[in-house]
């Protein structure tokens, strides 16, 4: 919350690419897995991605994309 301005190594501003970026990739690379644990298994699992209510008090317009990583927003 309300970190310096900084950069992934992916060049992604590093707020964005924790908190949304990396939620979506770590989904991803755990559906594999998962699909095949369930085959097996016979049982399935799920994956619940949980957030806060910050996303309220965002821009009216939601996520800037074409201003991802623009430093003074």
């Amino acid at each position: 919350m309300a970190t310096p301005f900084t950069l992934s190594k992916d060049k992604i501003e590093l707020q964005f690419a924790t908190n949304h970026v990396g939620h979506f990739l770590l989904t991803n690379l755990l559906l594999d897995t998962m699909k095949k644990t369930a085959r097996e298994s016979r049982k399935e699992g799920r994956i619940v991605n949980v957030s806060s209510r910050r996303h309220k008090f965002s821009y009216n317009e939601g996520i800037r994309f074409d201003k991802i990583n623009d430093q003074s927003g």
